[in-house]
């Protein structure tokens, strides 16, 4: 029975593996925890666009993200500010979050984004940019208690 269990997991393993080559996939942008301390946290992103002022907004949209609805490993934000299933927390906080990323409020919690690296294309695919992202953790997660979209610890 075990026996069973692990060789179709390889199987499952193999087929993913020669699936990956076979397709061409654009990968998600990663976000990475550097450092973090009073209130504040440092990742790097890697944004993709057409022009470097659009990979840096999202590479800064996706470490806000990544605070929000993931959480970082390693970090004071091990989990995530709001949780985990991003599309029903946006929809339920429709009017908020518009304002947030359509008027671009996010940018508010931004500290600093210092480009890393060349706006260069990469695997032959959309040109990226790598950014070091520094966000006011205590602010984003006193707006999002203001705005009831998450309660303050211990109520």
């Amino acid at each position: 029975m075990i026996l069973q269990k692990r060789i179709s997991i390889v199987i499952l393993f193999l087929f993913s593996v020669i699936h990956g080559f076979s397709q061409k996939t654009v990968p998600a942008s990663p976000v990475n925890y550097l450092s973090g301390n009073a209130g504040t946290i440092t990742m790097r992103a890697i944004g993709t666009g057409g022009n470097q002022q659009d990979a840096i907004s999202e590479a800064e949209k996706s470490a806000i993200n990544v605070l929000l609805f993931r959480g970082l490993p390693e970090s004071e934000q091990k989990t995530a500010l709001i949780g985990s299933n991003e599309s029903e927390e946006i929809e339920k906080h429709k009017e908020y979050f518009d304002k947030f990323y359509t008027q671009k409020r996010y940018k508010s919690f931004i500290m600093s984004s210092i480009p890393v690296g060349k706006f260069a294309r990469q695997n032959g695919g959309k040109k990226s940019l790598p950014l070091d992202v520094k966000v006011n953790l205590a602010a984003l997660r006193a707006d999002l208690e203001q705005n009831n979209i998450i309660r303050k610890f211990g109520f």
